[in-house]
């Protein structure tokens, strides 16, 4: 091979390596997942005082600390999976007992903070293996989404 083949294929070799990263049929990056809550509340109406830990109490015991959730989309897609947190409990009516009553009628609520790419209002929250319920949207800026168990 002369000289100038040499040269001339060099530059068609370097060519065809620099063109191939421009060709457009790359992948566009991902988003960057994003911090999102989603506050889940499970009407279990446990006599407890407001404020204390809580999990899912009575029908509801699938709904505990550590249970597997999956955020799906319409298509079964997984968005997100994690584990429940511990819950709060909070009054389940605005009614005031006597300041003595210590325990009253509450519902346990969840602050799941999930890492997503997209947008999980809209979405189902499966939980344990169970039916997804969806996530609807929250009435406060705080939350990213809103679920109740039934």
């Amino acid at each position: 091979m002369t000289r100038p083949q040499v040269l001339l294929l060099g530059v068609v070799a370097l060519s065809v390596t620099l063109g191939s990263g421009c060709s457009g049929n790359a992948d566009p990056p991902a988003a960057p997942a994003k911090t999102q809550v989603v506050r889940l509340t499970i009407p279990d109406w446990s006599l407890r005082p407001a404020g204390t830990s809580c999990a899912g109490a009575g029908p509801y015991r699938f709904a505990h600390a550590e249970a597997p959730f999956v955020i799906q989309d319409d298509e079964g897609r997984e968005i997100a999976r994690g584990t429940l947190p511990s819950g709060t409990s909070e009054k389940a009516m605005d009614v005031d007992f006597n300041s003595n009553v210590r325990r009253e009628p509450t519902l346990c609520v969840m602050r799941l903070e999930v890492e997503a790419e997209e947008q999980v209002e809209g979405h189902l929250l499966v939980l344990d293996g169970r039916p997804g319920v969806p996530i609807k949207k929250s009435e406060t800026a705080e939350f990213a989404g809103e679920v109740v168990v039934s």
